[in-house]
Protein backbone atom coordinates (compact mmCIF):
# COMPACT_ATOMS: atom_id res chain seq x y z
CA UNK A 1 0.00 0.00 0.00
CA UNK A 2 1.55 3.26 -1.00
CA UNK A 3 -0.15 6.13 0.86
CA UNK A 4 -1.71 9.62 -0.24
CA UNK A 5 0.19 12.71 1.21
CA UNK A 6 0.24 14.04 4.54
CA UNK A 7 -1.99 16.48 3.91
CA UNK A 8 -4.25 13.86 2.76
CA UNK A 9 -3.68 11.67 5.66
CA UNK A 10 -4.61 14.39 8.04
CA UNK A 11 -8.13 14.72 6.26
CA UNK A 12 -8.58 11.07 6.75
CA UNK A 13 -7.88 11.71 10.03
CA UNK A 14 -10.15 14.67 10.59
CA UNK A 15 -13.27 13.02 9.01
CA UNK A 16 -12.73 9.79 10.80
CA UNK A 17 -12.77 11.50 14.19
CA UNK A 18 -16.32 13.22 13.40
CA UNK A 19 -18.12 10.11 12.49
CA UNK A 20 -18.09 9.64 16.50
CA UNK A 21 -20.22 12.62 16.75
CA UNK A 22 -23.41 13.37 18.88
CA UNK A 23 -24.86 14.64 16.08
CA UNK A 24 -26.16 11.88 13.40
CA UNK A 25 -26.34 14.62 10.94
CA UNK A 26 -22.61 15.19 10.92
CA UNK A 27 -21.49 11.30 11.49
CA UNK A 28 -23.13 10.62 8.51
CA UNK A 29 -22.06 13.89 6.66
CA UNK A 30 -18.74 12.71 7.88
CA UNK A 31 -18.62 9.18 6.56
CA UNK A 32 -19.87 10.04 3.00
CA UNK A 33 -17.04 12.14 2.70
CA UNK A 34 -14.56 9.84 4.00
CA UNK A 35 -15.80 7.23 1.72
CA UNK A 36 -15.46 9.26 -1.55
CA UNK A 37 -11.91 10.34 -0.32
CA UNK A 38 -10.70 6.99 0.76
CA UNK A 39 -12.24 5.67 -3.21
CA UNK A 40 -10.37 9.06 -4.71
CA UNK A 41 -7.06 7.61 -3.72
CA UNK A 42 -7.58 4.01 -3.68
CA UNK A 43 -7.77 3.25 -0.74
CA UNK A 44 -9.86 0.81 1.82
CA UNK A 45 -11.49 1.16 4.82
CA UNK A 46 -8.13 -1.04 6.44
CA UNK A 47 -6.22 1.93 5.15
CA UNK A 48 -7.81 4.32 7.76
CA UNK A 49 -5.46 3.41 11.04
CA UNK A 50 -2.15 3.64 8.27
CA UNK A 51 -3.24 7.00 7.49
CA UNK A 52 -4.34 8.32 10.77
CA UNK A 53 -0.68 6.88 12.11
CA UNK A 54 0.96 8.56 9.26
CA UNK A 55 -0.71 12.33 9.67
CA UNK A 56 0.15 11.95 13.27
CA UNK A 57 3.98 11.54 12.84
CA UNK A 58 3.81 14.16 10.25
CA UNK A 59 2.67 15.83 13.18
CA UNK A 60 5.76 14.97 15.15
CA UNK A 61 7.61 16.01 12.07
CA UNK A 62 6.47 19.53 12.13
CA UNK A 63 6.23 19.87 16.19
CA UNK A 64 9.91 19.05 16.22
CA UNK A 65 10.72 21.65 13.25
CA UNK A 66 9.26 24.54 14.76
CA UNK A 67 11.32 23.86 17.92
CA UNK A 68 14.02 24.43 16.07
CA UNK A 69 13.17 26.93 13.53
CA UNK A 70 15.25 30.03 13.34
CA UNK A 71 13.97 33.55 13.36
CA UNK A 72 12.75 35.33 9.51
CA UNK A 73 13.19 38.84 9.78
CA UNK A 74 11.37 40.10 6.17
CA UNK A 75 10.40 38.27 3.25
CA UNK A 76 11.86 34.19 2.86
CA UNK A 77 15.01 33.79 1.06
CA UNK A 78 14.81 32.42 -2.54
CA UNK A 79 17.73 30.16 -1.33
CA UNK A 80 17.74 26.97 0.12
CA UNK A 81 19.22 27.83 3.35
CA UNK A 82 17.63 25.52 6.07
CA UNK A 83 14.75 27.67 8.34
CA UNK A 84 15.98 25.82 11.58
CA UNK A 85 18.93 25.64 13.86
CA UNK A 86 20.23 22.52 12.95
CA UNK A 87 23.07 21.97 15.59
CA UNK A 88 20.63 22.34 18.18
CA UNK A 89 18.13 19.78 16.07
CA UNK A 90 21.38 17.55 16.47
CA UNK A 91 21.92 18.16 20.04
CA UNK A 92 18.01 17.30 20.97
CA UNK A 93 17.88 14.74 18.92
CA UNK A 94 21.42 12.83 20.99
CA UNK A 95 19.96 13.87 24.12
CA UNK A 96 17.03 12.36 23.57
CA UNK A 97 18.24 9.01 23.09
CA UNK A 98 21.97 9.01 24.42
CA UNK A 99 23.33 9.86 27.81
CA UNK A 100 26.59 11.63 27.90
CA UNK A 101 27.71 14.49 29.11
CA UNK A 102 26.65 17.77 27.59
CA UNK A 103 30.37 18.40 26.24
CA UNK A 104 30.24 14.96 24.64
CA UNK A 105 26.83 16.04 23.42
CA UNK A 106 28.29 18.82 21.65
CA UNK A 107 31.02 16.87 20.32
CA UNK A 108 28.67 14.16 19.02
CA UNK A 109 26.49 16.88 17.16
CA UNK A 110 29.47 19.01 15.79
CA UNK A 111 30.65 15.13 14.36
CA UNK A 112 27.00 14.45 12.95
CA UNK A 113 27.12 18.05 10.80
CA UNK A 114 31.00 17.70 10.16
CA UNK A 115 29.72 14.08 7.73
CA UNK A 116 27.90 16.65 5.37
CA UNK A 117 31.60 18.58 5.05
CA UNK A 118 34.52 16.84 5.83
CA UNK A 119 35.52 16.85 2.27
CA UNK A 120 35.98 20.70 2.91
CA UNK A 121 38.86 20.25 5.34
CA UNK A 122 42.36 18.52 6.08
CA UNK A 123 41.49 16.29 8.23
CA UNK A 124 38.02 14.09 9.66
CA UNK A 125 38.17 13.56 13.05
CA UNK A 126 37.75 9.69 14.08
CA UNK A 127 34.75 9.35 16.55
CA UNK A 128 35.45 6.92 19.06
CA UNK A 129 32.40 5.50 21.42
CA UNK A 130 34.11 3.51 24.25
CA UNK A 131 32.39 1.95 26.97
CA UNK A 132 34.15 -0.36 30.21
CA UNK A 133 31.46 -2.93 29.78
CA UNK A 134 28.18 -3.61 27.69
CA UNK A 135 24.95 -1.84 27.71
CA UNK A 136 26.24 1.49 27.83
CA UNK A 137 24.50 2.90 24.75
CA UNK A 138 26.94 2.33 22.18
CA UNK A 139 24.85 0.45 19.96
CA UNK A 140 21.93 2.94 20.03
CA UNK A 141 24.14 5.84 19.53
CA UNK A 142 25.91 3.83 16.80
CA UNK A 143 21.86 3.13 15.27
CA UNK A 144 21.57 7.43 16.05
CA UNK A 145 24.76 8.35 14.20
CA UNK A 146 23.31 5.70 11.17
CA UNK A 147 20.13 8.45 10.95
CA UNK A 148 21.81 10.97 11.16
CA UNK A 149 24.92 11.42 9.01
CA UNK A 150 25.85 11.94 5.13
CA UNK A 151 26.03 8.53 3.24
CA UNK A 152 26.29 5.93 6.55
CA UNK A 153 27.56 2.76 6.31
CA UNK A 154 26.98 0.89 9.10
CA UNK A 155 28.66 -2.78 9.73
CA UNK A 156 29.46 -4.58 12.74
CA UNK A 157 32.29 -6.58 11.12
CA UNK A 158 34.57 -5.74 8.12
CA UNK A 159 37.71 -6.29 6.35
CA UNK A 160 40.21 -3.52 4.81
CA UNK A 161 39.22 -4.67 1.24
CA UNK A 162 35.39 -3.73 2.04
CA UNK A 163 36.78 -0.41 3.06
CA UNK A 164 38.81 0.54 0.53
CA UNK A 165 36.12 -0.75 -2.36
CA UNK A 166 33.57 0.82 -0.85
CA UNK A 167 35.02 4.00 -0.75
CA UNK A 168 36.40 3.95 -3.89
CA UNK A 169 32.67 4.38 -5.60
CA UNK A 170 31.64 6.46 -2.87
CA UNK A 171 32.39 8.52 0.08
CA UNK A 172 30.19 7.16 3.11
CA UNK A 173 30.73 8.13 6.91
CA UNK A 174 32.15 4.71 8.03
CA UNK A 175 30.03 3.27 11.12
CA UNK A 176 31.67 0.22 12.88
CA UNK A 177 30.33 -1.70 15.81
CA UNK A 178 31.91 -4.34 18.07
CA UNK A 179 35.37 -2.39 17.64
CA UNK A 180 37.12 -4.94 20.09
CA UNK A 181 36.42 -7.72 17.77
CA UNK A 182 38.10 -6.47 14.78
CA UNK A 183 41.49 -7.45 16.24
CA UNK A 184 43.13 -4.06 15.36
CA UNK A 185 46.13 -5.03 17.56
CA UNK A 186 46.93 -7.73 15.31
CA UNK A 187 45.42 -6.52 11.96
CA UNK A 188 47.88 -4.29 10.84
CA UNK A 189 45.69 -3.73 7.38
CA UNK A 190 42.79 -2.64 9.12
CA UNK A 191 44.87 -0.30 11.82
CA UNK A 192 46.07 1.48 8.30
CA UNK A 193 42.65 1.73 6.91
CA UNK A 194 41.05 3.68 9.51
CA UNK A 195 44.61 5.83 10.37
CA UNK A 196 45.06 7.03 7.10
CA UNK A 197 41.55 7.75 6.77
CA UNK A 198 41.93 10.72 9.12
CA UNK A 199 43.75 12.86 6.20
CA UNK A 200 43.05 13.87 3.06
CA UNK A 201 44.87 11.94 0.58
CA UNK A 202 45.34 8.99 2.48
CA UNK A 203 44.99 5.84 1.07
CA UNK A 204 46.45 1.91 0.64
CA UNK A 205 48.22 0.69 -2.67
CA UNK A 206 47.71 -2.79 -3.76
CA UNK A 207 48.66 -4.80 -7.01
CA UNK A 208 45.70 -5.49 -9.26
CA UNK A 209 45.58 -6.65 -12.77
CA UNK A 210 49.58 -6.33 -13.28
CA UNK A 211 49.72 -2.48 -11.80
CA UNK A 212 49.65 -0.76 -8.46
CA UNK A 213 46.41 1.11 -7.42
CA UNK A 214 45.96 3.62 -4.95
CA UNK A 215 42.84 3.39 -2.92
CA UNK A 216 41.28 6.50 -0.92
CA UNK A 217 40.59 6.00 2.90
CA UNK A 218 39.88 9.87 3.67
CA UNK A 219 36.52 9.21 5.02
CA UNK A 220 34.63 10.17 8.17
CA UNK A 221 34.56 7.20 10.78
CA UNK A 222 33.08 6.28 14.43
CA UNK A 223 33.94 2.97 15.98
CA UNK A 224 32.38 1.87 18.98
CA UNK A 225 34.42 -0.45 21.50
CA UNK A 226 34.54 -2.17 24.79
CA UNK A 227 37.68 -0.91 26.47
CA UNK A 228 39.91 0.55 24.08
CA UNK A 229 41.47 0.89 20.78
CA UNK A 230 45.19 1.11 19.73
CA UNK A 231 46.77 4.12 20.20
CA UNK A 232 47.30 5.57 16.77
CA UNK A 233 43.56 5.42 16.44
CA UNK A 234 42.65 7.14 19.64
CA UNK A 235 45.18 9.78 18.74
CA UNK A 236 42.98 10.63 15.96
CA UNK A 237 40.07 10.34 17.81
CA UNK A 238 37.34 12.46 19.66
CA UNK A 239 36.42 10.02 22.75
CA UNK A 240 33.43 9.82 24.00
CA UNK A 241 33.23 7.53 27.26
CA UNK A 242 30.05 5.74 27.42
CA UNK A 243 28.30 4.66 30.56
CA UNK A 244 24.71 3.23 31.46
CA UNK A 245 22.04 5.70 32.13
CA UNK A 246 21.17 6.59 35.88
CA UNK A 247 19.35 9.92 34.99
CA UNK A 248 15.35 10.11 33.36
CA UNK A 249 14.66 7.41 31.35
CA UNK A 250 15.60 7.98 27.47
CA UNK A 251 12.91 8.11 24.50
CA UNK A 252 12.74 4.78 22.72
CA UNK A 253 15.25 4.99 19.87
CA UNK A 254 12.31 4.84 16.58
CA UNK A 255 14.32 3.98 13.42
CA UNK A 256 10.97 4.31 11.14
CA UNK A 257 10.39 7.96 12.63
CA UNK A 258 10.29 10.86 9.93
CA UNK A 259 11.40 12.68 12.12
CA UNK A 260 15.34 11.75 10.96
CA UNK A 261 14.93 11.75 7.19
CA UNK A 262 13.41 15.64 7.64
CA UNK A 263 16.51 16.43 9.79
CA UNK A 264 19.13 14.81 7.27
CA UNK A 265 17.28 17.32 5.12
CA UNK A 266 17.77 20.25 6.88
CA UNK A 267 21.48 18.95 7.43
CA UNK A 268 22.04 18.82 3.25
CA UNK A 269 20.35 22.08 3.18
CA UNK A 270 22.78 23.66 5.44
CA UNK A 271 25.73 22.28 4.00
CA UNK A 272 25.07 23.63 0.83
CA UNK A 273 25.01 27.07 1.88
CA UNK A 274 27.05 27.34 4.49
CA UNK A 275 30.34 28.88 4.83
CA UNK A 276 32.71 27.61 7.18
CA UNK A 277 36.24 29.16 8.31
CA UNK A 278 39.00 27.07 6.81
CA UNK A 279 41.26 28.09 9.99
CA UNK A 280 38.93 29.26 12.60
CA UNK A 281 40.20 30.72 16.00
CA UNK A 282 40.89 27.69 18.95
CA UNK A 283 42.13 27.60 23.12
CA UNK A 284 45.56 27.64 23.17
CA UNK A 285 45.82 24.21 25.24
CA UNK A 286 44.64 22.43 22.13
CA UNK A 287 47.91 21.98 19.84
CA UNK A 288 48.84 19.67 17.44
CA UNK A 289 46.58 16.65 16.50
CA UNK A 290 43.90 17.48 19.10
CA UNK A 291 43.76 20.79 17.23
CA UNK A 292 43.45 19.16 13.76
CA UNK A 293 40.75 16.82 15.26
CA UNK A 294 38.42 19.71 16.44
CA UNK A 295 39.18 22.33 13.19
CA UNK A 296 36.55 21.23 11.36
CA UNK A 297 34.14 21.44 14.36
CA UNK A 298 35.16 24.62 15.33
CA UNK A 299 34.13 26.47 12.36
CA UNK A 300 30.82 24.32 11.99
CA UNK A 301 30.18 25.73 15.57
CA UNK A 302 31.65 29.52 14.47
CA UNK A 303 29.41 29.41 11.42
CA UNK A 304 25.89 28.47 13.86
CA UNK A 305 27.09 30.85 16.45
CA UNK A 306 27.87 28.06 19.15
CA UNK A 307 31.84 28.82 19.04
CA UNK A 308 31.76 29.54 23.01
CA UNK A 309 30.26 26.45 23.56
CA UNK A 310 32.15 24.06 21.12
CA UNK A 311 35.22 26.17 23.07
CA UNK A 312 34.16 24.29 26.83
CA UNK A 313 33.35 20.70 25.09
CA UNK A 314 37.15 20.76 23.35
CA UNK A 315 38.70 22.15 26.48
CA UNK A 316 36.86 19.71 29.04
CA UNK A 317 36.85 16.71 27.12
CA UNK A 318 40.57 17.24 25.81
CA UNK A 319 41.59 17.49 30.34
CA UNK A 320 39.70 14.89 31.31
CA UNK A 321 41.63 12.83 28.87
CA UNK A 322 44.78 11.00 30.41
CA UNK A 323 47.36 10.80 27.51
CA UNK A 324 47.52 6.93 26.82
CA UNK A 325 50.86 6.35 26.38
CA UNK A 326 52.90 4.39 28.76
CA UNK A 327 56.09 6.33 28.28
CA UNK A 328 54.36 9.77 28.61
CA UNK A 329 52.62 8.45 32.02
CA UNK A 330 56.28 7.47 32.66
CA UNK A 331 57.58 10.81 32.17
CA UNK A 332 54.97 12.14 34.40
CA UNK A 333 55.17 10.00 37.21
CA UNK A 334 59.36 10.41 37.02
CA UNK A 335 58.70 14.36 37.13
CA UNK A 336 56.70 13.77 39.97
CA UNK A 337 58.74 11.78 42.37
CA UNK A 338 61.68 14.38 41.26
CA UNK A 339 59.63 17.53 42.73
CA UNK A 340 58.40 15.05 45.35
CA UNK A 341 61.75 13.91 46.62
CA UNK A 342 63.39 17.45 45.96
CA UNK A 343 66.43 15.42 44.36
CA UNK A 344 68.21 16.10 40.94
CA UNK A 345 69.60 12.73 40.93
CA UNK A 346 68.55 8.99 41.40
CA UNK A 347 69.60 5.55 40.81
CA UNK A 348 67.50 2.99 38.80
CA UNK A 349 67.00 1.09 41.76
CA UNK A 350 65.44 4.01 43.47
CA UNK A 351 63.66 4.64 40.86
CA UNK A 352 61.98 1.25 40.20
CA UNK A 353 61.49 1.48 43.94
CA UNK A 354 59.37 4.60 44.18
CA UNK A 355 57.53 3.96 40.71
CA UNK A 356 56.04 0.68 41.92
CA UNK A 357 55.06 2.61 45.35
CA UNK A 358 52.75 5.26 43.76
CA UNK A 359 48.82 4.36 44.48
CA UNK A 360 47.37 5.05 41.48
CA UNK A 361 50.22 3.65 39.08
CA UNK A 362 50.41 0.87 36.92
CA UNK A 363 53.82 -0.20 37.28
CA UNK A 364 53.11 -2.74 40.42
CA UNK A 365 51.01 -4.52 37.19
CA UNK A 366 53.06 -3.31 34.09
CA UNK A 367 51.45 -5.52 31.57
CA UNK A 368 53.65 -3.92 28.86
CA UNK A 369 53.90 -1.50 26.21
CA UNK A 370 50.66 -3.34 24.44
CA UNK A 371 48.84 -4.07 27.42
CA UNK A 372 48.97 -7.79 26.29
CA UNK A 373 51.33 -9.28 28.62
CA UNK A 374 50.89 -10.95 31.99
CA UNK A 375 51.20 -9.07 34.78
CA UNK A 376 54.26 -8.09 36.90
CA UNK A 377 56.09 -5.46 38.24
CA UNK A 378 58.04 -3.14 36.61
CA UNK A 379 61.90 -3.63 35.92
CA UNK A 380 65.05 -1.60 35.73
CA UNK A 381 65.39 -3.03 32.13
CA UNK A 382 61.71 -2.68 31.21
CA UNK A 383 62.26 1.18 32.66
CA UNK A 384 65.50 1.91 30.21
CA UNK A 385 63.29 1.00 27.36
CA UNK A 386 60.57 3.00 27.88
CA UNK A 387 62.80 6.09 28.17
CA UNK A 388 65.05 5.38 25.21
CA UNK A 389 62.17 6.73 22.37
CA UNK A 390 62.82 9.76 24.47
CA UNK A 391 66.38 9.73 23.91
CA UNK A 392 66.99 8.87 27.63
CA UNK A 393 69.64 6.54 28.93
CA UNK A 394 70.74 5.34 32.12
CA UNK A 395 74.36 6.29 32.97
CA UNK A 396 76.84 5.99 36.09
CA UNK A 397 76.17 8.83 38.24
CA UNK A 398 77.41 9.83 41.91
CA UNK A 399 75.10 10.13 44.46
CA UNK A 400 74.84 14.12 45.83
CA UNK A 401 76.10 13.04 49.41
CA UNK A 402 78.94 10.89 48.39
CA UNK A 403 79.02 7.33 48.08
CA UNK A 404 79.38 4.61 45.73
CA UNK A 405 78.52 5.35 42.11
CA UNK A 406 75.41 3.22 40.65
CA UNK A 407 73.54 3.59 37.21
CA UNK A 408 70.74 5.99 37.56
CA UNK A 409 69.26 9.10 35.75
CA UNK A 410 70.06 13.15 36.69
CA UNK A 411 66.85 15.55 36.45
CA UNK A 412 68.43 17.37 33.47
CA UNK A 413 68.41 14.83 31.20
CA UNK A 414 64.27 14.56 31.71
CA UNK A 415 63.44 18.28 31.38
CA UNK A 416 63.66 18.59 26.73
CA UNK A 417 60.99 15.11 27.37
CA UNK A 418 58.76 17.31 29.91
CA UNK A 419 58.64 20.10 28.29
CA UNK A 420 57.37 18.20 24.76
CA UNK A 421 55.45 15.54 26.08
CA UNK A 422 53.94 16.56 30.07
CA UNK A 423 51.42 19.12 30.96
CA UNK A 424 53.29 22.07 33.16
CA UNK A 425 54.62 21.29 36.36
CA UNK A 426 51.63 22.97 38.01
CA UNK A 427 49.15 21.17 36.34
CA UNK A 428 48.25 17.81 38.44
CA UNK A 429 48.94 14.84 36.45
CA UNK A 430 46.50 12.80 35.46
CA UNK A 431 45.73 8.71 37.39
CA UNK A 432 47.89 6.56 35.63
CA UNK A 433 45.51 3.74 36.80
CA UNK A 434 43.39 3.54 33.55
CA UNK A 435 42.46 1.33 31.33
CA UNK A 436 45.80 0.70 29.85
CA UNK A 437 45.51 0.95 26.10
CA UNK A 438 46.81 -0.49 22.96
CA UNK A 439 50.27 1.04 21.96
CA UNK A 440 51.98 0.03 18.70
CA UNK A 441 54.92 2.13 18.17
CA UNK A 442 57.85 -0.36 18.67
CA UNK A 443 59.79 0.25 22.02
CA UNK A 444 63.54 -0.37 20.74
Amino acid sequence: MSLPSPKICRRVRSLFGQIGSSNANEAATAREKLVKLLADHALSWNDVSACVAAADEDDRVRAAQARHRTPQHGPPSSTAAPQYDVLQLALDLVEMHVAITPEERMATALWILHSYVFDRFDVTPRLGLLSPVRGCGKTTLLILLDLLVADPYRTDNTTPAAIYYLLERQAHTLLIDEGDNLGLLNNSVLRSVFNSGHRRGGGVSRYIAGRARKFPTFAPLAVAAIGSMPLPLLHRAIIINMQRASGPALTRLDEKSQVFPAARAEFQRWAETCTLAPDPAMPSSLRNRAADNWRVLFAIADNLGYGDAACEAAVTLTANRPDEDPGVVLLSDIRGIFDQQGIDRISSAALIERLLALDDGMWGDWRGPNDDRPPRKLNQSELSRLLRPFSIRPRTIRPAQGGSTSRGYMRAWFEIAWAAYCPPADTPTQPSKTIHLVHTQSDT
